[in-house]
């Protein structure tokens, strides 16, 4: 059987075994010849949504993300609040949905059908990953830890 072409998309902000986890779980839909293109989000996008900006740079994630053994691909996100856009581009076989990702669905779905596309919307489960699994857990621990010893004597770049 050939591969399929899989789209993820997300933050990876602070990559933790959450984030492995979907991506490993996108990648076997993909299969062995399968391809997985990963789809990273902009720094204003990340503004936008959470009130604060990125920890790293969007180039520095997209670079992390794609050193994944099984990330084939990352690319930035599009300056636009339209998903289908960058979908109409990549032109997926399938888009894996992460258990925790807001997206409407059926709107997408209806776009796909109007563009001509047969991409599949897969929501994955929530795997069990050892260890923190939430960015937002890792920056409270690391405010919690800073408010508790102080701060650092000298400024790491």
């Amino acid at each position: 059987m050939k591969g399929k072409r899989v789209l993820a998309a997300g933050k990876f902000d602070i990559l933790h075994l959450g984030h492995i986890a979907y991506l490993e779980q996108a990648k076997e839909l993909a299969g062995e010849d399968g391809e997985l293109i990963v789809v990273i989000a902009l720094d204003k996008t990340i503004l936008r949504e959470r009130g604060a900006p990125p920890v790293f740079p969007q180039e520095q994630r997209r670079k992390i993300v794609e050193s994944l053994k099984f990330v084939d691909r990352a690319v930035i996100g599009l300056d636009t609040n339209d998903h289908t856009i960058i979908v109409s581009e990549i032109k997926p076989d399938i888009i894996a949905l992460g258990y925790d990702q807001y997206t409407d669905i059926d709107s997408l779905e209806t776009h796909l059908a109007h563009s001509g596309m047969k991409t599949k919307i897969v929501r994955l489960e929530k795997r069990e990953a050892d260890g923190l699994c939430s960015s937002t857990l890792i920056r409270e621990r690391i405010i919690d830890y800073y408010r508790e010893n102080g701060t650092p004597r000298k400024k790491v770049r």
